[in-house]
């Protein structure tokens, strides 16, 4: 899960250090899912999994995307506890739905 967190959060550096990324961008959006995808899916990973990846890096990309700064995102390789809380909230939707699919499929 930190993997794919810091993989959306390299993903996203191409935005402007004071405005938000503009989730309907579709190179922005797509260089983020690639980075997130790349940091969460591992060599033998089932298809049903990589789906539910995938899943979760759309949703957690569009409610970063729309919340975060460029400044804010790259304060979370070390964020503060205000950001980070801020992060969990925002993308807890995401992980809670990742957690429900997984165990669904007993992986």
């Amino acid at each position: 899960m930190k993997k794919a967190l810091l993989g959306l959060i390299f993903g996203l550096t191409i935005v402007s250090c004071n405005s938000k990324a503009d989730k309907n961008n579709a190179e922005q959006k797509a260089q983020a899912m690639t980075a997130c995808e790349q940091a969460a899916i591992t060599p033998g990973i089932s298809v049903a999994k990589k789906e539910l990846i995938t899943k979760y890096c759309d949703c957690s990309t569009d409610k970063m995307m729309d919340e975060f700064t460029y400044t804010e995102m790259m304060q979370m390789n070390n964020p503060t506890p205000e950001l980070q809380e801020r992060l969990m909230k925002l993308i807890e939707p995401c992980i809670n739905d990742l957690k429900t699919k997984s165990a669904e499929l007993g992986e």
